[in-house]
């Protein structure tokens, strides 16, 4: 208890700098619509260095979502590739097959522009997102 106590007092004493904070959350819905609808929801991201993307199966698993690579410079790959958990290859994450399957993803410090997420598994359905780095 005094140990806790002590902890909380000098976190308190040193200012906020040194409490780390997560960033937003952006919820992300995979979505099988019917047909050959697949889909992100939303289809756009709007997200900071440090904000966490979670993307959710809600139906229609298998997915791969990973980042089209072939417009990106060596830095920003490199930084996609660390942050992406349990990759499956280049800039793919996991594989979510069942509905409420996720994985959350925090926004490296990449440059500040749009990145192409799409779902390897569904290339022939054109599912598709854009992440806006700000």
């Amino acid at each position: 208890m005094r140990a806790t106590l002590l902890c909380g007092l000098l976190l308190a004493a040193a200012g906020p700098s040194a409490v780390a904070q997560e960033g937003q959350s952006h919820p992300v819905r995979l979505v099988h619509g019917g047909g050959e609808e697949f889909r992100f929801d939303p289809r756009r991201i709007e997200a900071a260095p440090g904000d966490v993307v979670e993307f959710v199966v809600e139906s229609g698993g298998p997915y791969v979502i990973g980042f089209e690579g072939s417009n990106l410079d060596v830095q920003d790959r490199d930084l996609l590739n660390q942050a992406l958990p349990d990759r499956t290859g280049p800039l793919r994450g996991p594989v979510l097959s069942r509905p409420g399957s996720s994985f959350r993803f925090t926004v490296p410090p990449v440059s500040h522009r749009s990145y192409r997420l799409i779902s390897f598994t569904h290339l022939a359905y054109r599912m598709e997102a854009e992440l806006v780095v700000r």
